[in-house]
């Protein structure tokens, strides 16, 4: 029997997306600056990688009015994201201080995956996009070709060379990444990594190499790291990943061997798991003992959720 398509509506963290990029809008910087000024328009700032949360906890966005009398927005980099339901977005690349700025308001800069697991969806999703962006501009403030300075363009989504012999432009990339659950049928492949939790097991990944298809990538990842070669290997989905620059590729790979053999030092350990077993395991940050899965806002966790639901 054919197992029945995926339902929509399952969850994923960083996905509750219902922003408009609204691309074409880009190049039109005096609408851009209109929707920037205009009192509908809302501003999320980013410090070193951190977002200003308040206790609740909500994401700390900001009006133009507000936004002017805490950060000098001529000299930021200022990035319009797009439209959500008729309203303007703007990302802030806050200077990267010692000490974060002030904002006379009670929150703390926090990095996303400390509470995204409590932030609305759509908190969640917008600041994944922000922190993206502000990343890749401190990034790319000098040119990769004549190393000379940058200054944003495109509302934010290049980046030009200021020498007018080079005037390369740069553009955001997204780096792919393949997360791939290995079965045999009735087991689950599980590696750990020595700097993860206490008890943590994971599913495999890996970073897609030029000339790689992401099926070639899922296999030959997941023999360096586990010495189990992979056959049949299919999609299952995907999550944007700004930590700093990743999409995280969901596979599922069949096993075509099961003698586990670590041929580099990627993972501390790596064992076979029955449904059964899983069911047994904690969470990441429930505190106890023995072996702990994934958080749940994490692609890795999905990819095992999904294998536990489907009765093989």
């Amino acid at each position: 029997m054919t197992k029945p398509p995926r339902p929509e509506s399952d969850p994923l963290t960083y996905t509750a997306n219902s922003i408009d990029r609204a691309a074409l809008s880009r190049t039109n910087s005096a609408h851009v600056q209109r929707l920037m000024k205009s009192g509908a328009a809302r501003f999320a700032p980013i410090w070193n990688q951190r977002h200003p949360v308040t206790d609740e906890p909500r994401a700390i966005i900001f009006t133009y009015e507000e936004a002017t009398k805490l950060f000098d927005l001529e000299t930021l980099p200022v990035t319009f994201l797009g439209l959500d339901n008729g309203t303007p977005w703007f990302a802030i690349g806050l200077p990267a201080t010692d000490a974060p700025p002030t904002l006379n308001m009670d929150a703390n800069f926090v990095i996303l995956n400390e509470v995204v697991g409590i932030l609305p969806a759509q908190d969640a999703t917008l600041l994944a996009y922000a922190r993206a962006m502000s990343i890749w501009h401190s990034n790319h403030l000098h040119c990769g070709r004549c190393g000379s300075p940058t200054k944003s363009t495109e509302s934010g989504h290049s980046r030009t060379c200021s020498n007018s012999q080079c005037g390369y432009r740069s553009f955001p990339r997204t780096d792919p990444a393949v997360i791939t659950l290995v079965t045999d049928g009735k087991r689950c492949l599980l590696g750990r990594q020595a700097q993860w939790p206490a008890g943590m097991y994971s599913t495999i990944a890996g970073f897609v190499e030029p000339g790689e298809t992401l099926e070639q990538t899922v296999r030959r990842e997941v023999r360096e790291e586990t010495g189990i070669e992979v056959g049949d290997v299919r999609y299952i989905a995907s999550q944007p990943w700004p930590f700093p620059s990743s999409i995280m590729l969901g596979f599922r790979g069949q096993a075509l061997s099961t003698n586990i053999h670590r041929d580099d030092d990627e993972l501390e350990d790596c064992r076979w798991f029955t449904r059964a077993e899983l069911n047994s395991f904690g969470d990441r940050n429930d505190g106890g003992s023995g072996f702990k899965l994934p958080g749940r806002y994490s692609i890795a966790r999905y990819l095992i959720e999904d294998w536990r639901r489907d009765s093989g």
